[in-house]
């Protein structure tokens, strides 16, 4: 699940609301593909990480993916503290990150664990 760990800037953006696939579960990273929300795939930049489960009126409760939000996720394995600054790829769920390397996760941190905390160059947001 990638939660918010902190943010470089003092704002806060406010949850949007929008469609989205059924299978998508809070903590995980979206794509937009033919004007709703999708899962990402391994190397997908996301353009947001969904905040909640899906409402009745069929939208999620999601938050914008910021280059100034940084990340706190699982990794499939360790994570070596020189891997800072290393792009990781996502998982198969897109709720954390793998240890292969090549997607859209910059790693700031890592202790040599599978916690790793990091951020997105987000895709383009518009639905």
């Amino acid at each position: 699940m990638f939660a918010i760990y902190k943010r470089a800037v003092a704002d806060v953006e406010p949850f949007e609301y929008l469609p989205g696939a059924e299978e998508l579960t809070p903590g995980s990273a979206a794509k937009v593909a033919s004007g709703v929300l999708a899962k990402c795939a391994a190397a997908d930049k996301p353009a947001y990480i969904i905040a909640g489960a899906k409402r009745e009126d069929g939208n999620y409760p999601v938050i914008r993916v910021l280059p100034t939000t940084i990340f706190e996720a699982q990794a499939s394995g360790a994570v070596a503290a020189e891997k800072l600054g290393t792009t990781l790829q996502l998982n198969d769920t897109a709720d954390g990150v793998t240890t292969t390397e090549g997607g859209p996760f910059t790693v700031t941190w890592a202790d040599g664990g599978t916690l790793v905390r990091g951020y997105f160059e987000p895709a383009a947001a518009s639905v």
